[in-house]
């Protein structure tokens, strides 16, 4: 099983790499494709609804943009785990990943009647700050938005892979807590 492991951190060697090295423990159950945010640019979407003919970014990929390198990446994965900082509120390389997975979300499947892209992929949504884990109500909110339908703007209807309600009442730190999710797909393959 493929699991896209984002970071959505613009930070090298912080709470990503902890992570990263601890889920490469379990490197013989799954083959992990690791999206360092802080290692990509990616430009934030024009709006001009040509994803909707075609069902992909008009934007080419250059140094400067890497969206559909990270498009790429997703679509190919089993199980996405989106692991990111709350800054205010969101990474702005994450927020420009997130506006144009949308657009495409939204313009091929409203309007160019194709299936969306990451529909029913098995996804984590795992927010931290500095010292606890965060609340990811918001973020799973967006992010649904790529996953189903029917989606709500104000209920998690989802089934992710995570839906503990107080994390930080059971784990120690994000990093227990994101190793936790991972040992739950082991569980679920």
């Amino acid at each position: 099983m493929k699991i896209a492991v984002l970071f959505g951190s613009q930070r090298n060697n912080g709470n990503s790499n902890i992570i990263e090295k601890r889920l490469l423990n379990y490197s013989h159950l799954f083959e992990f494709d690791f999206i360092r945010m802080s290692e990509l640019k990616i430009e934030g979407c024009v709006a001009c609804a040509k994803c909707a003919q075609t069902g992909k970014c008009i934007l080419p990929s250059t140094p400067t943009d890497m969206f559909e390198v990270v498009f790429s990446k997703l679509k190919n994965a089993d199980a996405i785990l989106v692991i990111t900082p709350i800054y205010s509120p969101y990474p702005s390389r994450l927020t420009a990943l997130m506006e144009r997975l949308l657009s495409i979300s939204y313009f091929s499947h409203e309007l160019g009647g194709m299936e969306r892209p990451l529909k029913n992929k098995k996804t984590g949504i795992i927010c931290y700050g500095s010292s606890k884990i965060e609340d990811d109500t918001q973020l799973k909110l967006l992010f649904q938005k790529y996953l189903m339908d029917n989606y709500s703007f104000t209920d998690i209807t989802y089934d992710y892979l995570n839906d503990v309600k107080n994390p930080n009442s059971i784990y120690n730190n994000v990093v227990d807590y994101v190793e936790d999710i991972v040992k739950h797909i082991s569980n679920i393959q």
